[in-house]
């Protein structure tokens, strides 16, 4: 793949701007953010960074990335940002009180790739507001993979969609938020007793709350996982993730250790370096396709999303499990941070959750579609069955953002 097709790779999920997906990350620090410092950390983490600063650019019907020298100004306040912003970025550097707002485009990046520059940012800041001494590595992004090798690789991930599979029904209304805190160590001693690794407990009693919550005696969840070591491209800060699905027939009073090794068998088959291929090749090939077609944006964007229904995106919940949210791992960098939550649209699913851990607790930050209360009291009661210790289960309200 030349420079000209890397760049037209990068840029196709442009076409679909006016559905951008917002990530945030939400960052507090243990003292009131100084703002002047934050610009200053910043500018030193662009010059690192310039991956992150690149602009969509159309030339006729095709678009690419450019690099941008305009300023990217810290703002302040909580709101987020439309993208792309006045200045062309897809990235964008908030505070509030002690809290920093990292947002981002979900195509520039997934959050193993956000995580290195969010990293560096702290860790600058750190050094002008503690005088710290992190060093910060400057962050170059291996190539875009070569989606035309893949799709040749496997060439029956494009013929394997069923045009008539039945496709579960979303709920589509405004979003609401909870937050649900867990005690890790009560997870991991979950997971023992069920002879699993702790995802697959979580994602188990995950299941086991949606199923009572929506009252159905099969559950469809979907899962993200990082693609890097597949597409080799352990270095990549462009969006790598593989998503998979399964259906799970379950009754009220299945057993968690029954649940956790089904799921647990799911994801180890999954999370192998062919599968992983022959999903990316299943969901980018389809965006690849689109692209090629001589339409226009909206017809295109159309035949995107009916692509997402084929491919069998749709489904009840989906979980991304980003763990440690700082890369590389820094425990002297947490010493100055006090909480992380990560929020991201629910897009393809009636309930979407992101879960990270920091200081020993896992902290799940959700978003509901579901038009009906209680979705974080049974969060509650499924990790308290199990003994796991809920430090808090907070319906959050209405997801203004």
């Amino acid at each position: 793949m030349d420079a000209e097709q890397r760049s037209v790779f990068q840029g196709i999920v442009y076409y679909y701007r006016e559905n951008m997906v917002n990530c945030r990350y939400q960052v507090t620090l243990k003292d009131a953010v100084d703002g002047a410092l934050l610009q200053q950390a910043l500018d030193a983490a662009r010059a690192k960074a310039p991956y992150y600063f690149q602009k969509p650019v159309w030339e006729k019907k095709l678009l690419h990335l450019e690099p941008s020298d305009a300023p990217c100004p810290v703002r302040q306040g909580s709101a987020k940002p439309e993208f792309p912003d006045e200045n062309g970025f897809t990235v964008a550097l908030s505070y509030e009180g002690k809290v920093v707002y990292f947002d981002w485009f979900h195509f520039l990046a997934d959050g193993r790739g956000m995580a290195p520059f969010m990293t560096m940012v702290l860790q600058f800041y750190c050094n002008l507001r503690y005088g710290t001494v992190f060093e910060g590595q400057t962050l170059e992004t291996d190539l875009a993979y070569d989606i035309e090798d893949i799709l040749a690789k496997y060439p029956e991930s494009q013929v394997a969609n069923d045009m008539q599979r039945p496709v579960v029904q979303t709920f589509e209304e405004t979003p609401t938020c909870c937050r649900i805190r867990l005690e890790k160590a009560g997870l991991v001693d979950a997971a023992l007793r069920c002879g699993v690794k702790p995802f697959s407990t979580l994602m188990a009693l995950l299941c086991k709350a949606v199923r009572a919550y929506l009252d159905k005696d099969e559950v469809l969840y979907s899962y993200s996982t990082d693609a890097r070591d597949a597409l080799g491209a352990p270095n990549a800060l462009y969006n790598c993730v593989a998503s998979f699905q399964r259906k799970l027939p379950l009754t009220a009073d299945a057993p968690l250790a029954e649940v956790a090794v089904g799921v647990d068998a799911d994801l180890k088959e999954n999370l192998s370096a062919e599968r992983k291929l022959f999903r990316i090749a299943e969901q980018m090939g389809w965006v690849y396709r689109v692209y090629q077609q001589k339409a226009s944006l909206s017809i295109k964007k159309r035949i995107f999303q009916m692509g997402e229904y084929i491919s069998g995106f749709p489904a009840d919940f989906w979980v991304s499990y980003l763990g440690d949210p700082f890369a590389p791992s820094s425990p002297e960098l947490t010493q100055y941070i006090e909480d992380f939550q990560t929020w991201v649209p629910a897009d393809g699913a009636s309930i979407g959750l992101e879960c990270t851990s920091l200081h020993g607790i896992i902290t799940l930050c959700v978003k509901n579609k579901v038009p009906r209360p209680g979705f974080a009291e049974a969060l509650r009661a499924a990790f308290e069955a199990e003994g796991i210790k809920v430090l808090e289960a907070a319906e959050l309200g209405a997801d203004n953002t």
